[in-house]
């Protein structure tokens, strides 16, 4: 069994930026279909993962009354 056949070609990964806005995220989160996203910087560095239970807290975090 060829181990090249689960892995997903670079050009066709789904990913963030570390400037993308909250919605940004959300929206390219939702399309992707993923959990959980990494995070590149402009120059493809990796910076980190963000999960759907990071953006939940971020909402409520931004949402919490006075």
């Amino acid at each position: 069994m060829n181990l090249l056949f689960f892995l997903t070609p670079k050009a066709l990964c789904k990913y963030l930026y570390d400037d993308y806005t909250l919605r940004q995220a959300l929206e390219k989160m939702e399309l992707s279909g993923y959990a959980a996203l990494p995070i590149l910087d402009r120059g493809g560095q990796y910076q980190g993962t963000l999960t759907e239970g990071d953006l939940l807290w971020a909402v409520k975090n931004l949402c919490r009354d006075g």
